[in-house]
């Protein structure tokens, strides 16, 4: 089986509901929370400041900020993409009907072969 990483990165609807409603929890921490219950109000605050500061990033960033690792099982060439054999007659096929040139064509069979198999 393979791992494959992806990272995912929230809308800007999403990022801008939860930049709204972080800046309204900020603003209950500071002028309701931290006065009734002190302490447990500057927590509060504090996770308030974070997840207005993460949607930001998310928003404002080209980058995404979370990351899933995935395992893909099945034979190969199933469901994980072309093995290597059937990328190698696919390349050769390109190749055969001059659809690229003979040093895209190697510089391509090199990067395949270079894989792990």
């Amino acid at each position: 089986m393979r791992r494959r990483r992806y990272r995912y990165r929230p809308n800007k609807v999403q990022s801008a509901v939860g930049i709204a409603a972080g800046g309204l929890f900020i603003l209950l921490g500071l002028f309701f929370v931290i006065p009734t219950f002190g302490f447990f109000g500057v927590i509060w605050t504090l996770f308030a400041v974070g997840i207005t500061i993460s949607n930001a990033y998310a928003a404002f960033s080209g980058k995404g900020y979370g990351s899933l690792e995935m395992e893909e099982s099945g034979a190969p060439g199933e469901g994980g993409g072309p093995d290597f054999e059937e990328r190698l007659q696919k390349l050769q096929r390109l190749y055969d009907q001059r659809l690229i040139t003979r040093e895209e064509y190697d510089r391509k069979r090199a990067e395949i072969l270079a894989e792990k198999w």
